[in-house]
C-alpha cells in the first residue's frame, strides 16, 4: 500500500483503524510502514479521499500459470 500524498488531508481516519498500527503522520501526511502493512486494506475503505493506493510490494515474483511460467523481471 502507499499514500497519495497530493490526495491525502491528514485527517487520521487510516491511522487510527489500521489492525497493523502501520501507518502514522509524517509532516502531516499519512506514511505506510511497509514492514507492518499486510495489504488488508482497511486503510482504503476509511479513507474518504482515497489517498491509499494498491501497489505491487514484489515485482519481482515470478507468477505461475499452468505449465508455463512468466518471469516478471526480464
Amino acid at each position: 500500500m502507499q499514500i497519495d500524498y497530493e490526495k491525502c488531508t491528514g485527517c487520521g481516519g487510516c491511522v487510527n483503524i489500521c489492525p497493523q498500527i502501520a501507518i502514522y503522520f509524517i509532516n502531516n501526511k499519512a506514511f505506510i510502514d511497509q514492514y507492518l502493512c499486510t495489504e488488508c486494506r482497511t486503510c482504503v475503505t476509511a479513507c474518504g479521499v482515497g489517498a491509499p493506493g494498491v501497489s505491487c510490494r514484489f515485482p519481482q515474483f515470478i507468477i505461475f500459470s499452468g505449465k508455463e511460467f512468466v518471469n516478471l523481471t526480464s
